[in-house]
C-alpha cells in the first residue's frame, strides 16, 4: 500500500512551511529561507506537517534519481553508458562534476529542505498543548511524529555527511529577518547528532512491523547501524587544501553501536529473507509491500505519465526495452563485466540482477551476441517486464527505492562481528551464509536449467530464436554462435556463463522444460527452380529439403540434393548450403546447498572482509550503496585500477582514466551555496 500521494504531499509541504505561500513552497529556495511563526493546531496538522518532512527523501534530485542512480555509480559493478558530456547524469558518475552541477546543487537543496521541514515539526509539537495534557493516544501520536521528524533531519544530513563532507549544521527553524551564513561543521559533530536524534526517534517510534513506508523503530536502528560504520569508516579530509582519506582513531567504538543496533533489529524476531531473491525485486515491481525484508523505503506515487512525483529505478536502471509489450525503457546504467563474471555458476542472483539481453517490441527477450556486445548489458532486477505496465509508468515509475533491506542488516552484522573480534566468529559465518543460501535458491522450490545444443544445425543466416516452455520454471534464455562457414549453431563466445548456450539459467524449474529454435529458412520458401538467378542468402526447398544460397549464381538443371555441406558450383550453378534446424535440449540442473552457498571455512580477519566486500556487491548491487562502502572502506580507487586490470583492453570503462584519489571520494560543495554563504570552504580538488 503507497501512503502517500501527490495530492497529501502538496498538503504537507504547505503545512510544514507556515511563513511561505503553498506557491512559494513549491520553488527552488535556498536551504535556509524557512521560517516558523505558527502553532499545530492539531494532530492531524503536525501529522501532514511531518509528511512533509518526507517529501525530500522521494525528489529527483534525491532518491527519485540522482542520490541512488547517478551518484551511487561507476564503480567496479556498473558504470553509467557514454562519455563525459554536457549530461550531468554522465559528468557526475564519470568524475567530472564540477562545483557549478544543477544536479549537485539540486540535491543540496532538497536535503536541506528536508532538514528545514523537521526542524519546524521538532519546534512547534512540543509547544502544543495536547503534547505535554493530551490523552496517552494523543501524546503517543506526537512523539511518534517528532520521532519521524528526527529520524529524518539525521538521515538528511547523514547523506549530506557522506556525499559533501563537512556542512553547516542547523537544527532550529529559521527565523524572520534571522541573518543567514552559518558555517561548517565538522563532520564528527554531525554525526554526534544524527546518533543522538536516531537514538532518540528509535525511542517512540512503532515496535510492530508497518504497513505503508514510514519509518519504526527497527527501521530506525538498522539505519542508524549503517550511519555508525559510515562514521566509523574512511572520508576524505581537508588537510590545508590536501585530501587525505581517514578513519577517526576510535572507530571501533562506532561499531560497537552498530553492533547493539543490529542485535537489536535481528533480536526483535520480526524480520527474515523471503526465499525467493527474485520475487523482492518483482514485489517492488508490483508495489507490493514487503515489510519483513523491507526496513525502510521510499514512496513513490506519479499521478501522470510523467517524471513528477515518480521515479527513475525501473526505467533508468532496467533492460533496454522498446515499447510494445511493454512499456519503453532507456537505460543508462551498464554492469561490467567482471561483476557478471565474480558470480558463482550456481548463485541464481547473478542471471537475474544482470540483463544480458535488451528487450524488442514482442517482448522476446534478444541476447547481446554480437562482438563488444557485453558492453551492453544492463540491470534486470527492476525489468519492465515485472512492472504493472500502467499508463503512470509510462516514463518514470511508481516503485518505491528501499533503502535498507535486512540482507543488508545480515551484512552489517557480518561486517562487524569480523572487525570487533579481530576475525570471523559464528555470528559473522551465521549472517553471510543465511544471504547466499537465499541468493543460491537453497530453499526456494525448484531449479535452474543448462540448455544444450544437441545438433548444430546447418544454414542459418542469424542465429535463432529459443523458445522455452513448460517446467515449470521461468527466466532461462538460450543462445548460440553462428559459425558462418557453415551457418551452423556452435558455443556462446561473448556471454561465458558456464553453461556454452545458455543465456540464462533462469529459476523454479521442477522438470526440465521444451526447448524449441526456429527452422533457418522462413515460412514462405519458394521451390527451387532451374536457369534462375539467385543471390546470396536465398532459401530455396527442393523436395523435403531446404537449402540456402552460399555463393550467387544462375542455377543449372541439376538441382540441389544433398544432406550436408554444399553443393559443387559446376553441378548446381549457385552454391546451396544444406539447411537443417538446431535441435536443443534443457538439462535440470542439480539443486544447490547449504554446502554449495556457505562461505569456506577457516577464513582469517583480511580474508572474510575481503568475502564481505564481494558478498555486498553480489547481495546488493545496483541498489545504491556500492559507492558509499567502497569510499568507507577506502577502497574505491584500487577497486577501480583492478577492474580496468582485468577488463577487455578496448572495453569503455571512462572511471579509469577520470577517477582521482583523494578528490572524488566527495562531490563539491555547490557553487551556488559558497557563494552566498563565504564562512564555508570548498572540497579538495574543485
Amino acid at each position: 500500500m503507497k501512503f502517500i500521494n501527490n495530492k497529501v504531499w502538496l498538503s504537507a509541504i504547505c503545512l510544514s512551511l507556515f511563513a511561505t505561500s503553498c506557491k512559494k513552497a513549491l520553488e527552488v529556495q535556498p536551504y535556509s529561507s524557512f521560517t516558523s511563526a505558527n502553532f499545530f493546531e492539531n494532530e492531524n496538522q503536525a501529522y501532514m506537517a511531518t509528511l512533509g518532512v518526507y517529501q525530500s527523501l522521494g525528489q529527483q534530485a534525491t532518491y527519485g534519481w540522482y542520490i541512488n542512480l547517478v551518484y551511487d555509480n561507476d564503480t567496479d559493478i556498473s558504470q553509467i553508458d557514454g562519455n563525459v558530456d554536457a549530461n550531468q547524469w554522465r559528468a557526475i558518475p564519470h568524475y567530472a562534476a564540477t562545483k557549478e552541477s544543477a544536479f549537485l546543487d539540486q540535491t543540496w537543496i532538497a536535503l536541506y529542505q528536508g532538514i528545514g521541514r523537521a526542524n519546524v515539526v521538532i519546534a512547534q509539537i512540543p509547544q502544543m498543548e495536547t503534547y505535554s495534557n493530551g490523552t496517552a493516544a494523543q501524546k503517543a501520536v506526537l512523539n511518534r511524529l517528532m520521532g519521524e521528524a528526527k529520524f529524518l533531519r539525521a538521515y538528511y544530513y547523514f547523506d549530506l555527511v557522506r556525499l559533501f563532507g563537512d556542512v553547516p549544521l542547523k537544527l532550529t527553524p529559521s527565523q524572520a529577518g534571522e541573518k543567514f551564513g552559518v558555517p561548517s561543521t565538522d563532520r564528527y559533530v554531525i554525526y554526534d547528532q544524527i546518533i543522538k536524534d536516531m537514538k532518540e526517534a528509535a525511542e517512540v517510534l512503532p515496535a510492530t512491523l508497518p504497513t505503508d513506508e514510514r519509518i519504526n523503530k527497527w527501521g530506525a536502528k538498522a539505519v542508524l547501524a549503517r550511519v555508525a560504520l559510515y562514521a566509523g569508516g574512511y572520508s576524505l579530509r581537508n588537510k590545508g587544501g590536501v585530501g587525505v582519506m581517514e578513519r577517526p582513531a576510535n572507530y571501533k567504538t562506532y561499531y560497537t553501536l552498530a553492533k547493539q543496533q543490529i542485535d537489536d533489529v535481528i533480536g526483535s524476531n520480526l524480520y527474515s529473507l523471503n526465499t525467493d531473491y527474485t520475487k523482492v525485486f518483482k514485489n517492488q515491481c508490483q508495489h507490493i509491500l514487503e515489510p519483513r525484508e523491507s526496513l525502510f523505503e521510499v514512496a513513490f506515487f506519479n499521478q501522470a505519465s510523467s517524471s513528477v512525483g515518480g521515479n527513475a529505478v525501473g526505467q533508468f536502471n532496467a533492460p533496454t526495452t522498446a515499447n510494445g509489450v511493454y512499456r519503453s525503457a532507456n537505460s543508462r546504467v551498464l554492469v561490467l563485466k567482471p561483476f557478471f563474471d565474480s558470480f558463482d555458476l550456481k548463485d541464481l542472483r547473478r542471471d537475474f540482477s544482470v540483463a544480458a539481453y535488451q528487450i524488442n517490441a514482442t517482448g522476446l527477450k534478444v541476447p547481446y551476441l554480437a562482438s563488444r556486445g557485453e558492453e551492453n548489458w544492463r540491470v534486470g532486477k527492476w525489468s519492465r517486464e515485472y512492472q504493472t505496465g500502467a499508463l503512470q509508468e509510462q516514463q518514470s515509475t511508481n516503485i518505491n527505492t528501499v533503502l535498507m533491506r535486512y540482507a543488508d542488516v545480515l551484512l552489517m552484522r557480518a561486517e562487524v562481528e569480523n572487525e570487533l573480534n579481530e576475525g570471523p566468529n559464528a555470528l559473522a559465518y551465521d549472517a553471510i551464509n543465511e544471504v547466499r543460501r537465499r541468493g543460491y535458491g537453497v530453499n526456494m522450490p525448484g531449479s535452474c536449467i543448462a540448455i544444450e545444443l544437441t545438433s548444430a544445425g546447418s544454414g542459418y543466416s542469424a542465429v535463432p530464436t529459443f523458445t522455452i516452455t513448460g517446467g515449470g520454471g521461468t527466466g532461462a534464455i538460450g543462445g548460440a554462435n553462428l559459425i558462418s562457414s557453415t551457418g551452423a549453431l556452435g558455443p556462446m563466445t561473448v556471454v561465458a556463463t558456464g553453461y556454452p548456450n545458455t543465456i540464462n539459467a533462469g529459476y523454479g524449474y521442477t522438470s526440465a522444460p521444451t526447448v524449441t529454435v526456429t527452422n533457418p529458412w522462413p515460412d514462405n520458401t519458394a521451390n527451387w527452380a532451374a536457369a534462375r538467378a539467385y543471390t546470396v542468402g536465398t532459401y530455396v526447398k527442393q523436395g523435403n529439403n531446404y537449402y540456402r544460397v552460399a555463393t550467387a549464381g544462375t542455377s543449372t538443371n541439376t538441382p540441389p540434393t544433398h544432406t550436408s555441406g554444399n553443393s559443387a558450383a559446376a553441378s548446381t550453378g549457385a552454391v546451396f548450403t544444406y539447411a537443417s534446424t538446431a535441435v536443443v535440449k534443457a538439462n535440470l540442473l542439480p539443486k544447490p546447498t547449504n554446502a554449495d552457498a556457505d562461505l569456506v571455512t577457516g577464513l582469517n580477519k583480511q580474508t572474510f572482509f575481503d568475502a564481505v566486500v564481494k558478498e555486498r556487491a553480489l547481495e546488493l548491487s545496483f541498489e545504491g550503496l556500492r559507492r558509499g562502502d567502497l569510499v568507507r572502506w577506502n577502497i574505491l580507487g584500487a577497486k577501480i585500477a583492478y577492474t580496468k586490470s582485468i577488463i577487455r583492453t578496448n572495453y569503455t570503462y571512462v572511471s579509469a582514466t577520470n577517477f582521482r584519489a583523494n578528490q572524488h571520494e566527495l562531490y563539491p560543495i555547490p557553487l551556488s551555496e559558497t557563494d552566498v554563504n563565504k564562512s564555508i570552504g570548498q572540497n579538495p580538488g574543485y
